[in-house]
Order: structure tokens, then C-alpha cells, then sequence
């Protein structure tokens, strides 16, 4: 008969699993130390992607937070790797994201915004010449575009 075998805790599989996707033993402990290596005010706005070879990818939520990010990256890597067992990041890449967590360059391409209709009846009679022949062409290019030439 078989021995039973001894209960394993899920968090020691998991983190064997994401180690083997990573291709980096020790990758896992990325994402568990991440919060308390950047602190709480950092982490409601970026999160780790991926680890791609010794790269970091960054999700972060605005521009204006990634710029500030790229600022703190010698710090940030440090405080990871000072984290972790064995250093396992020499660079950090951000990417933004839409906000809803899917990153800009995963987001559905938006249609092309339609033009609106040309005015109908516009007098310019009253302008001077030159600023009344720049409307005049801005005015037939907006009615090519709108598939009234």
C-alpha cells in the first residue's frame, strides 16, 4: 500500500510554478516583496508585469507617475533586490496602462473619430484677404474630408 504523502502548502507550489515560468528560481518572491519594497503609495499605482530575463516590467497608472518612476528606479531595484534571496533585477521598464489594468499597447484600438459636417452657409466676406483664402482652403479640405467636395 501506499504512503500518504504530507500536505503541502499551495503557496510553496505556486511559487515553484511561477519560478519555472519566469525561468528564474527565486522570481515569485518579485511580487511578494513588491509592496513593501516600493511602500503603499507606489504599489495603488504600479504593479509588476513580468519578469523578462533580469527586466522588470512595470504596469503604471498615469504618465505623470511612470516619469516620477523612471526618477526613483535606482532606488526602487535596489530596495527589490536588497528584498530578495538572491538579486534577480537590473532593470525596471514601465508601460502604461489604460486604468483598468490592461496595459496601453494590450488596448483595443479605438475607430478613427468621424469628421463633423462642414458648415453650410459661412461668410468670410468681411476678413482680409489672406486670412480669408486660409479658410476658405481649411474650409474645402474639411468638406474633401467629409465627402462633400
Amino acid at each position: 500500500m501506499r504512503q500518504p504523502r504530507t500536505p503541502v502548502a499551495i503557496t510553496s507550489v505556486v511559487s515553484g510554478c511561477l519560478d519555472r515560468i519566469a525561468g528564474e528560481p527565486g522570481a515569485a518572491a518579485v511580487w511578494r516583496v513588491w509592496d513593501d519594497a516600493v511602500g503603499m503609495q507606489i504599489a495603488r499605482r504600479a504593479q509588476p508585469v513580468r519578469l523578462r530575463g533580469r527586466t522588470l516590467v512595470v504596469a503604471v497608472a498615469s504618465a505623470p507617475w511612470m516619469q516620477e518612476l523612471q526618477l526613483l528606479k535606482p532606488t526602487i531595484r535596489g530596495e527589490l533586490n536588497r528584498r530578495l534571496a538572491t538579486p534577480l533585477v537590473d532593470d525596471l521598464f514601465f508601460v502604461l496602462t489604460d486604468g483598468r489594468g490592461a496595459t496601453a499597447s494590450e488596448a483595443p484600438p479605438r475607430p478613427p473619430a468621424r469628421c463633423p459636417r462642414p458648415p453650410r452657409d459661412v461668410e468670410l466676406g468681411a476678413l482680409p484677404p489672406a486670412l480669408r483664402a486660409s479658410f476658405d482652403a481649411l474650409l474645402a479640405a474639411w468638406r474633401r474630408r467629409a465627402g462633400n467636395a
